[in-house]
């Protein structure tokens, strides 16, 4: 079956397939599967033709909560993956994702 994306509220996404991403506020988006959820940071920034770019910056460490174990570095590609593709249904171009690792 092929995944479909909808787009929820002003500034969400829901995959057929059960995960969400969603804009809290402009600083903050969550993705969340089922009651697990993950927040990143983020901050805007106009490109040299004033288009507004997305810097998206990834948590030091990947966890669904703090008792539980890091994500594998599969689901973190898969995550990171779909919040891309988050962006794109909401016609948002993200400029850099930021690894604070690297």
């Amino acid at each position: 079956m092929k995944e479909t994306l909808r787009i929820i509220g002003k500034e969400g996404v829901e995959s057929s397939s059960g995960w969400k991403m969603e804009l809290l506020s402009p600083e903050i988006l969550v993705y969340r599967e089922g009651e697990k959820s993950i927040h990143l940071e983020m901050e805007d920034r106009p490109d040299v033709g004033g288009e507004m770019e997305w810097i998206i910056y990834t948590p030091e460490h990947w966890t669904w909560s703090e008792k539980d174990e890091p994500l594998a570095q599969e689901k973190i590609s898969e995550i990171l993956k779909r919040i891309e593709l988050a962006f794109w249904k909401l016609d948002m171009k993200i400029k850099e994702i930021v690894d604070p690792i690297m």
